[in-house]
């Protein structure tokens, strides 16, 4: 792994400016854009998970829009568990505030509902905290195999994860400072934050590719001379 290069590829690419406008553009677009950028980012992820040493490539709208869109519908799936976490923590919190305008029922409904939204509140801190350390592991799965059943071959993953575990928890820590990057483009001028939302997806994205390559023991990959790591 080499965390220092995730920051630096773009701009070691000699036509990295006529390969990343187009993309970084599709952004504005509702919708769809973003689907096309991710679909971007995931081929990315498999060029440097393959080993090529510019991982950066035209960009292809239609082919793009296709990835983006399998990557959207397995997160989609994962994230259902989150979503019905957070209905059930809201009404517990409606019942309890119900309930307490109700002398009556106040001690009979409000306290088990709170304890209710406690736990699973609790639950789904630790549910959340586990998906962001492993959806990269099935982002960066779905983008070398190319499709939504691969997100849910589980135990491809889980050896992924095995194999190299630290590697992925550089990619957490990847993550957590792109969180700081993306939004600074908002201090300069709001249409920056595109930029800075791009360079730091895309240097996830090469972490990503590297965990994986990394997390693989058997795989033979494409020669590709000097390969910078």
């Amino acid at each position: 792994m080499n965390f220092g290069k995730s920051f630096t590829y773009i701009f070691e690419d000699p036509q990295w400016f006529d390969k990343l406008w187009k993309p970084v553009l599709c952004m504005l677009i509702p919708v769809i854009g973003p689907l096309v950028f991710q679909g971007y980012i995931m081929d990315v992820i498999k060029n440097v998970a393959n080993g090529d040493p510019r991982p950066l490539h035209e960009m292809d709208f239609g082919e793009n829009l296709t990835m983006g869109f399998r990557n959207f519908v397995v997160q989609l799936v994962y994230s259902l568990p989150l979503i019905v976490l957070s209905w059930l923590i809201v009404i517990p919190s409606m019942l309890s505030v119900g309930a307490m305008a109700d002398e009556k029922l106040s001690l009979v409904m409000a306290v088990p509902a709170l304890l209710s939204q406690l736990g699973l509140s609790l639950f789904s801190m630790v549910f959340s905290a586990v998906f962001y350390l492993v959806f990269p592991i099935i982002c960066a799965h779905v983008a070398v195999k190319g499709t939504i059943k691969s997100g849910f071959e589980f135990r491809e993953i889980f050896n992924l994860a095995k194999n190299n575990f630290a590697a992925w928890l550089m990619v957490l820590a990847g993550n957590l400072i792109a969180g700081f990057i993306g939004p600074i483009g908002v201090i300069v001028f709001f249409a920056g934050m595109f930029v800075t939302m791009a360079y730091s997806m895309l240097m996830v994205a090469h972490l990503s590719g590297q965990a994986y390559r990394a997390s693989q023991s058997t795989v033979v990959y494409p020669s590709y001379p000097n390969y910078p790591g």
